[in-house]
């Protein structure tokens, strides 16, 4: 191939480059430039928080806390729960060896929990429940409820504090002293749970940078396809 000719300007055959971009091209190229500048910064951002779906919550509540908390109907339970709420096998969550901490809370109704935070499919919040029995003062569970499937599941639910029975000297117990056990613990109103406990926090905290993780995953994905749409479009309008 021989190229000195087209750009030798005393050559009788030389045609001028046209600098001149055609408007489809010029649009695609628009594109081109606010994607690699505004993507980038768009996958780094955190999702926009939603308005929570009360409702919704308040109904898992009233289904979950009498059900798996109170143990009351494991078999209807373990469909209210996912991920680290079940990381039992169904045999021994249906004897009563669930991944919930029990606690004989009063009442029926379950709907005055706080948000923490409430993004599309996923909130998480924290509420207060009172005893049935006496001898126990109210506890305090941290949860997180995700949209699986269309259906509203408590995914993670642990106790971050405990109160003394009306009459007692008022103590606060942390997280470091509660954790899931059996139903008996909370009977007997035994309030510091097994040690192996301690590393529920641990499992949280990964649990939440495993979902960080597989969200940038999906956003990289889309930006890359894209990308490779927005390729193919400047490969056809040439």
């Amino acid at each position: 191939m021989k190229f000195g000719n087209r750009f030798d300007e005393t050559s009788p055959n030389f045609e001028p480059c046209s600098l001149v971009l055609s408007p489809v091209r010029a649009r695609l190229l628009l594109v081109a430039f606010v994607l690699a500048f505004v993507l980038p910064s768009a996958a780094h951002a955190d999702p926009r928080q939603v308005k929570p779906d009360r409702p919704a919550i308040n109904a898992l509540l009233d289904a979950f806390v009498p059900a798996v908390v109170e143990q009351k109907d494991l078999r209807r339970g373990w469909q209210l729960v996912a991920g680290a709420a079940r990381t039992t096998s169904h045999r021994e969550w249906l004897k009563g060896n669930t991944s919930v901490q029990s606690y004989p809370a009063k009442g029926t109704r379950f709907h005055g929990f706080i948000v923490n935070y409430s993004y599309p499919g996923d909130i998480g919040f924290d509420i207060l429940l009172q005893p049935t029995k006496k001898s126990l003062g109210a506890w305090s569970f941290r949860a997180e409820a995700q949209k699986i499937a269309g259906r509203w599941r408590i995914t993670t639910w642990y106790p971050v504090a405990t109160y003394a029975p009306p009459g007692r000297t008022q103590t606060v117990v942390g997280p470091n002293d509660l954790g899931p056990a059996n139903a008996s613990s909370a009977a007997n109103g035994s309030s510091r749970l097994s040690s192996w406990v301690l590393v529920l926090p641990a499992l949280f905290v990964g649990l939440i940078a495993a979902a960080g993780a597989a969200i940038a995953l999906t956003r990289w994905g889309r930006e890359r396809a894209r990308i490779r749409e927005l390729q193919r479009d400047l490969a056809r309008s040439r």
